[in-house]
């Protein structure tokens, strides 16, 4: 086996990353812009409205609908798009 890098360190595996695909988020009428800045994967269930919002780290833009957006943009991973 041979050794690379520093002080006897093995060499660091490639992984590949698949992205699950994901189900198809709500387009609420009059649907706010967020941002999803977490990691992995989540499903989050909208307070007011009962939907259902599907985000990841790679799929992390959607529109929530009005009734939900204070309550998502409370939690430390949502944030309103710009």
């Amino acid at each position: 086996m041979a050794f690379e890098g520093c002080c006897g360190q093995l060499p660091k595996k490639q992984s590949k990353r698949v992205q699950a695909q994901l189900p198809a988020n709500p387009n609420p009428p009059g649907g706010v812009k967020i941002i999803y800045v977490g990691s992995g994967y989540a499903e989050v269930p909208g307070k007011e409205s009962g939907l259902t919002y599907f985000v990841a780290d790679y799929r992390r833009h959607f529109k929530a609908d009005p009734s939900d957006v204070d309550s998502l943009i409370n939690k430390r991973d949502f944030i309103l798009e710009p």
